[in-house]
């Protein structure tokens, strides 16, 4: 008898971190890039039919077995037992004739309101986190750019080429830096980082203790290296290095900081109990009637789906595409540099006839 227990133990321990395995996973999944053909879909008049369709397929509801199951089999055993109770003699038990195991609706329609304020004012918080780490990934494409060309019309010829690979360098550590369970990645990114600053370089980068820092301060011994510019111009450089720098210090708060833990877990207990004690309240408004099953389990998926979301997304950067952000970046850098030694001081003027005033965009 043990043995079976203990091999049910082992049974359900694998399934927990078979679950836990699968939904980090699928977090790679949700790294969404969208062109316009996407947004197209994304507004079709049959989305409605999408999101039913696909809604026993999705990573979220499938990590939710195990809170939606406990459900279901609280909301079945309350369904047997009072159903037993009412072909039985309670009275040899001890128990009224009419005993049913139910609980009043009126605590569940006093609670409700706040339950629905603590997932309302979570799930706003972890999209305020999550739309930071975006804009704050905007900068550091948008600081990547300007840095980059103003390095190439400003820095000696010498040191342009330099200069912008060690910014997309800096591009790929931060993708290094923020997705560090990422073994595929990382290997993509040093491989990268080689063919950037070749094997040298790529090595005394990745043995620093602080990657992304490192390689913010090598972009700057770039710049001071040039003494065809005056102080003024690197100035500017700074200005967007700060930028860097700030987006840096704003991604490490949102990882190292999340909503705080008793917020959270005060929430979680209070849906947990909300949601295992709903089939109780139930029995008794549709008289322990079989349907009390199905409505349990759709309001766990619905309530608890809401919560996963909060979770999910309170970590925004494993979600967030990273690598097709650095990828755009890397692509646009390598153009500047390529048309800068392609053409160099060149003129580049039109030469197409003059536009006559007054003609439409």
């Amino acid at each position: 008898m043990r043995e079976r227990v203990g091999d049910g133990g082992n049974r359900l321990v694998k399934a927990l971190q078979s679950s836990d395995q699968y939904k980090e996973n699928s977090r790679s999944f949700r790294r969404t890039v969208f062109c316009q053909d996407d947004w197209i879909k994304f507004r079709s008049s049959g989305r409605l039919y999408s999101n039913l369709g696909t809604m026993f397929t999705s990573g979220v509801i499938r990590g939710l077995w195990l809170e939606v199951g406990t459900v279901s089999l609280v909301s079945l055993g309350v369904y047997l037992a009072n159903n037993a109770f009412a072909v039985i003699d309670t009275a040899q038990y001890g128990l009224p004739d009419d005993f049913k195991m139910v609980l009043p609706q009126i605590p569940f329609s006093l609670s409700s309101p706040a339950l629905a304020l603590l997932l309302v004012f979570r799930t706003n918080t972890v999209y305020a986190r999550w739309n930071e780490a975006t804009k704050a990934w905007g900068r550091v494409e948008s600081a990547s750019c300007n840095l980059a060309r103003q390095g190439v019309a400003y820095l000696r010829e010498d040191l342009r080429d330099e200069h912008v690979r060690r910014v997309i360098a800096l591009g790929y550590t931060l993708v290094a830096h923020f997705w560090p369970c990422e073994e595929e990645a990382a290997g993509r990114v040093e491989g990268r980082l080689r063919e950037l600053l070749g094997e040298k370089e790529t090595k005394r980068l990745l043995a620093s203790k602080h990657i992304p820092t490192q390689a913010l301060s090598d972009i700057t011994r770039v710049v001071r290296r040039c003494d065809a510019i005056d102080g003024s111009t690197k100035s500017r450089f700074d200005i967007h290095l700060d930028d860097l720098s700030n987006s840096l210090v704003t991604c490490e708060r949102l990882l190292k900081t999340p909503v705080p833990l008793v917020y959270t877990r005060h929430a979680g207990r209070f849906l947990a109990l909300w949601v295992l004690l709903l089939p109780f309240a139930l029995a008794g408004e549709l008289n322990s009637n079989f349907l009390m099953v199905p409505i349990s389990t759709l309001v766990a998926v619905f309530f608890f789906g809401i919560e996963e979301l909060g979770i999910q997304i309170e970590e925004p950067f494993s979600i967030m595409p990273l690598g097709d952000i650095v990828s755009n970046i890397d692509e646009r850098l390598c153009q500047m540099i390529t048309y800068d030694v392609t053409l160099g001081d060149q003129s580049i003027g039109p030469d197409a006839a003059p536009v006559a005033p007054g003609g439409e965009a």
